[in-house]
Formats: C-alpha cells, sequence, structure tokens
C-alpha cells in the first residue's frame, strides 16, 4: 500500500513538473516583442472610429544673432468615418527679439472627394483645398502602424511598465525614418505648421530619429508619443553648413477618449467667411467662362 502510494505521489510530480515546464514554455513563447506590440496595436486601431488626443511641441534654435523658439499645446479631436479633424490650441513665438502669442484652430475633412482644410490664426481664417486626400496634417491614418510593423524590429521593450494618465503602459523606443515620422505625424507638425523653415524639407525623409511609444497595457492602444529631433536636426543644419545650435525639437502627443468624440462639423460661419475670401479653383473658373 505504501509502495502504491509512493508511485502515486511520483506520477503526481512528474506530471506537476511536466505542466510547469509547458507553462514555462508557452510563456517564453508569448514573450512581447516590439513587432508584435505594434501589430496589435495596428488591429486595435482598425476597429477604432474617434480618439482625441493633446500635442505638446517645444523647438528652440540659437543662432549668431538672435534665437527663435516655439512652443505650442493644441488639444485636437480625430474620427475616422467620416475623415476629420478638429485641432485648437496655443503659440508662443520668439523670434529677433519680439515675442507672440497667437490662438490656433484647424478643420480638416473630405468635401467633394477633396481634403479641405480651414484653418485660423486668431480669428482671421482660410481655406485650403487639396486633390489629394492624404498626408493630412491633423487627422490620423490608422493603418500606419501596420506598416510600420516591419520596420520597428531593433526597436526594444523597456524591462517595466510605465504609468500615463494613471493607467499602466508598455514603453517601446528606437529609430523610424524621417520618412516613416512624417506620415506618422504629417510634415507640419514637423516643422511647427510653419513658423519653422527647416535647411531642408526632403533631407528630413532621410534621417533616422528616435521615438518612444507607450501603449495602454490594457487596451493596446496609443498613449503617448514622444519624439526627440534635438541631436539629428542639429547634425542637419551642420550639414548644409548652417551656424545654427539646435537647443530644443521635441514633440510629444498623448492619446485619449478612444470611441468618445463626437462628429466633427466646421461651423457655418467659418464656411461663410472662408467662402467670400476662397479664390475658385480652375474647375470653378472654367465652369464661370462657359
Amino acid at each position: 500500500m505504501a509502495q502504491r502510494g509512493k508511485a502515486a505521489w511520483k506520477q503526481i510530480g512528474c506530471f506537476g513538473i511536466l505542466i510547469l515546464c509547458m507553462c514555462i514554455l508557452t510563456a517564453c513563447s508569448e514573450k512581447l516583442t516590439p513587432k508584435k506590440l505594434i501589430t496589435a496595436v495596428s488591429e486595435n486601431m482598425s476597429d477604432i472610429t474617434s480618439f482625441a488626443n493633446t500635442v505638446r511641441l517645444d523647438i528652440e534654435l540659437e543662432d549668431v544673432l538672435y534665437t527663435t523658439a516655439v512652443s505650442m499645446d493644441i488639444d485636437m479631436e480625430s474620427t475616422m468615418d467620416p475623415k476629420a479633424g478638429h485641432a485648437k490650441g496655443t503659440a508662443h513665438l520668439k523670434m529677433r527679439g519680439a515675442e507672440l502669442d497667437s490662438v490656433l484652430e484647424i478643420y480638416q475633412l473630405i468635401e467633394s472627394g477633396r481634403r479641405v482644410t480651414y484653418s485660423s490664426l486668431d480669428g482671421n481664417w482660410s481655406k485650403e483645398v487639396l486633390e489629394n486626400t492624404k498626408g493630412s496634417s491633423i487627422t490620423f491614418d490608422n493603418s500606419l502602424f501596420s506598416e510600420m510593423a516591419d520596420s520597428v524590429a531593433d526597436f526594444r521593450i523597456a524591462d517595466e511598465t510605465v504609468v500615463v494618465d494613471g493607467q499602466e503602459c508598455y514603453q517601446m523606443y528606437g529609430d523610424v525614418t524621417g520618412e516613416n515620422l512624417k506620415a506618422l505625424l504629417g510634415s507640419e507638425m514637423l516643422n511647427a505648421f510653419g513658423l519653422v523653415k527647416l535647411p531642408d524639407e526632403d533631407a528630413i525623409s532621410e534621417l533616422m530619429i528616435p521615438i518612444t511609444f507607450n501603449v495602454y497595457k490594457e487596451e493596446m492602444l496609443p498613449a503617448r508619443i514622444v519624439v526627440d529631433m534635438s541631436n539629428v536636426m542639429n547634425s542637419l543644419y551642420d550639414e548644409f553648413d548652417k551656424t545654427t545650435n539646435v537647443n530644443s525639437y521635441s514633440i510629444k502627443l498623448d492619446f485619449s477618449r478612444y470611441g468618445e468624440v463626437e462628429p466633427i462639423a466646421v461651423p457655418e460661419e467659418v464656411k461663410a467667411v472662408t467662402g467670400i475670401m476662397q479664390a475658385p479653383t480652375e474647375e470653378e473658373e472654367g465652369m464661370l467662362g462657359q
């Protein structure tokens, strides 16, 4: 009887060790990698109908005679269907000894198959119409994460999670090409919506730029994106023999309110003002001449 008991316990012990080994192997095989993380984010973003985010931009360029500084705080909202975006915030500009504070507001949406941007600086509205519906400056293409999946192989995931807006997040960091960054953030954001003149717009595409992604652990959705271009921009200015010293060139985006944003519409008074100011397109001029 005792021998049978020992044999039974031995079998149970062997079975337990087998289960433990299987658990360890399974855990190892399911180790989170940068590609798995970005793929999960991409898949989850494909189901998102809307979201909000804030943008903090800090740039300081020091030259021989003067310093140019730009700081921006912007609240943004985006909807996926229909694709539209709204941004509003403040900008502080210091240039050649003068300082200026301004209020910015932008609406961007698709009208008659064209990308239309209504933008305001201190209440003075203008309108821009482009045939190309891609390359938006404030809306967000949620397919970009899937396109980046193959370019994050050299990224790293931090050993410890971080907290963003009170929620636990994974942190992934590495370098992306300027081309990928322009696709992700928009070229307008990279040059502070036209407030900073870069030494060469095309050269940005070839740069390798450090970026950090924070991803909500529970929802597997973007929580924060941080880009610090200070060092690479210094190198770019040096490459073009500019005397400019880049003290800071950083962009931070925080994401929230997934699926909670109301439909975005341009106020009628804005349409009325820009309708008067907007020059007719070539197609419209042709129709007027008939």
